[in-house]
């Protein structure tokens, strides 16, 4: 984080005498607009409004009413009077990811709330999407392609990228289909900026963010194709410069976003997100997260059970003594997962140690009476005891 600090530092200082604005940003089209059923557009729009409506009963969708209030609090509070324009879904996916549909749908995945340290960063990935929709970008690169082959990619495999279902085959094709040009790209930037400020957040979380996502994926480029959002969206590091320069020339005293709102309502949930992160199987990029989770403050025993999984999982040289020492730090910790009793003690059976695996299998049932896995782990439970008496 000291990097991201520096650079902002350094960025802030070298454009500080730079006081003019770029060009305002206004919306195509009024708050009432519909396009007629018999345009292209009309059709379009019938063509994603099915969509949405299968994406509204979803099980992919992620349904804690406090995250999506607070989700559709901050797009309304970004698009205006465009707010009941826009749909949320927030969508159970550990990839970063926010999309926006011509329609009005918007999709944000899990794995965006993850690695957003406040809520100003979020409001800029989620200003930029806005943006998207208000220039009619959508509708503009549809009707780009609409001679093409990939126009027909764009409705086929629409549903793999507001849904987030899709293969790792798919991204190639998807990203040519989908992708942005140049323009609108940077257009959406400066007009994501100019939303963030008119709602007192401070733009400068527009380019903190993409240098902590710069640092992330340095750690692993390997995933970077196969990501939606990298698929159709510039490299992080090329965007980088611009959004300093111009978040550098609005000017406030305080900004609002700044605290810790987000990872309050997040920390009851962070558990069940993270461990649908660790599917991703992206380990050193893990561990860059649970760093910055850590400065952030969400649980720390959660963060701890989750460095020992990533160690599990990573199956390394030494991960699985790093894990069983993940584990044991993390059950003397105020309120530990219970899967930390139950992952210790697989590894202690592992190294023969009977009786200390079945007393904390006895934990983790005492911890968890109504474990999906209760019978197996009694079953170890009562071959232990025999053994152990034998």
């Amino acid at each position: 984080m000291s990097q991201i600090t520096l650079v902002i530092t350094l960025a802030s200082l070298l454009l500080l005498g730079s006081n003019a604005l770029s060009a305002t940003y206004t919306p195509d089209f009024d708050p009432n607009y519909r396009p007629l059923p018999s345009t292209d557009e009309g059709g379009l729009w019938y063509k994603v409004d099915k969509l949405e409506a299968d994406l509204r009963n979803s099980p992919h969708r992620v349904r804690f009413p406090e995250l999506n209030e607070y989700l559709q609090s901050m797009v309304c509070a970004l698009a205006g009077e465009f707010c009941a324009n826009i749909r949320v879904y927030l969508i159970d996916n550990p990839h970063f990811n926010a999309s926006m549909a011509p329609n009005g749908m918007m999709v944000v995945h899990t794995g965006l709330l993850l690695r957003v340290a406040n809520e100003a960063e979020l409001a800029a990935v989620l200003g930029h999407e806005i943006a998207h929709f208000l220039r009619s970008h959508q509708i503009k690169q549809w009707r780009n392609l609409r001679d093409s082959a990939a126009s027909a990619i764009w409705i086929d495999v629409g549903v793999a990228l507001f849904t987030g279902i899709y293969g790792l085959a798919q991204m190639g094709t998807l990203g040519a289909a989908l992708s942005y040009n140049r323009g609108q790209e940077e257009e959406a930037d400066l007009y994501g900026l100019q939303l963030l400020a008119a709602q007192g957040y401070d733009p400068m979380a527009a380019p903190r963010l993409w240098i902590s996502i710069a640092e992330e994926r340095a750690l692993d480029t390997s995933k970077e194709k196969q990501n939606a959002f990298f698929a159709t969206h510039p490299r992080v590091e090329d965007r980088q410069s611009q959004l300093l320069q111009e978040a550098s020339r609005y000017t406030r005293n305080e900004y609002r976003g700044t605290g810790d709102e987000l990872q309050t309502l997040l920390a009851p949930h962070y558990f069940a997100i993270m461990r649908n992160h660790l599917q991703l199987q992206e380990y050193q990029q893990t561990e860059y997260l649970l760093g910055k989770h850590e400065q952030l403050g969400y649980p720390k025993a959660q963060i701890e059970f989750f460095n020992g999984e990533l160690h599990r999982l990573r199956k390394g040289e030494g991960d699985s003594n790093k894990a069983m020492e993940a584990y044991s730090r993390t059950i003397q910790m105020p309120e530990p997962p219970a899967d930390a009793y139950r992952e210790l003690a697989y590894l202690k059976l592992k190294g023969n140690e009977t009786l200390e695996a079945r007393l904390l299998f006895e934990q983790y049932l005492a911890i968890h009476p109504d474990a999906s896995d209760r019978e197996m782990i009694n079953y170890y439970i009562e071959s232990l005891g025999t053994n152990d008496h034998e």
